[in-house]
């Protein structure tokens, strides 16, 4: 039977071991799960670096482990910051939209204030139009039937006067 102190030198150094744990409310604000990385191993033990080329292994097995670990919490912080930044996009996508939609229907109102005052300002010079008119043709009436005959009696009596004056008949 083995002992305890004899299993732990058979046994091969640990690799970087990922630990999923979950955390408290008190831990973090989220409630999301985060990982922890391990980066610790067994000491090395006598049996399996007896050798230098043992020992290179086992530190370019840990050398890639180190880096294997690094590039995923690396890749998980650029995620997140991806994340973050595509929300912050979004939001601001939204409020430029909120704006526009705000813009669109504010000159929607004016395009309709300005439409009535055009409208309005053409119904008066419509009807300031048809005043003129009737104002011109009453004068041109008054005219023709006054004026027009007055003119003409005036007329026929300067040419009597004339007449008169040469001694030529009246027609």
């Amino acid at each position: 039977m083995d002992s305890p102190a004899t299993e732990e030198i058979d046994s091969p150094p640990k690799s970087v071991i990922f630990n999923k744990r979950k955390t408290n409310a008190s831990n973090s604000k989220s409630a999301s799960a985060r990982f922890d990385f391990n980066l610790q191993s067994s000491p090395p033990n006598h049996k399996t670096l007896a050798t230098i080329s043992d020992l290179k292994e086992f530190s370019s097995s840990r050398l890639e482990d180190i880096k294997r670990s690094l590039i995923d919490r690396s890749h998980s912080e650029i995620l997140k910051d991806l994340e973050a930044s595509q929300s912050r996009l979004h939001k601001r996508f939204k409020m430029e939209t909120q704006a526009c939609q705000q813009v669109m229907v504010e000159a929607e109102k004016e395009y309709k204030k300005m439409s009535g005052r055009i409208d309005d300002c053409q119904e008066a010079m419509k009807a300031t139009y048809a005043e003129f008119i009737a104002d011109a043709q009453a004068t041109a009436s008054r005219v023709c039937k006054t004026s027009i005959p007055e003119l003409s009696k005036s007329f026929e009596k300067r040419l009597d006067n004339i007449r008169s004056q040469f001694g030529l008949p009246s027609a």
